[in-house]
């Protein structure tokens, strides 16, 4: 299933774009500029349970991480295509 893309579509919140994380643990640090912006698009590398470690396509935010695929039942992500 890895080498997907997928897009931004949450906003973790309301806080702009969703929290980008070093590593699948969810209380792992944030990446420095730690946000991706609704509407970016990644690509899979990795998959862990909902949380995915991806390499940035397009969009603002860091070039990679670990985000959630949801929160709080709402999708922060969509596979894109």
């Amino acid at each position: 299933m890895s080498g997907g893309l997928w897009e931004v579509v949450g906003t973790g919140g309301g806080a702009g774009g969703i929290t980008v994380r070093s590593s699948k643990d969810l209380n792992s640090p944030e990446v420095a500029g730690g946000r991706l912006s609704t509407g970016a698009l990644i690509a899979e590398l990795e998959v862990c349970e909902d949380r995915i470690r991806f390499s940035r396509i397009s969009g603002s935010g860091p070039d990679t991480g670990w985000v959630s695929v949801k929160a709080g039942g709402r999708p922060l992500l969509l596979r894109a295509g």
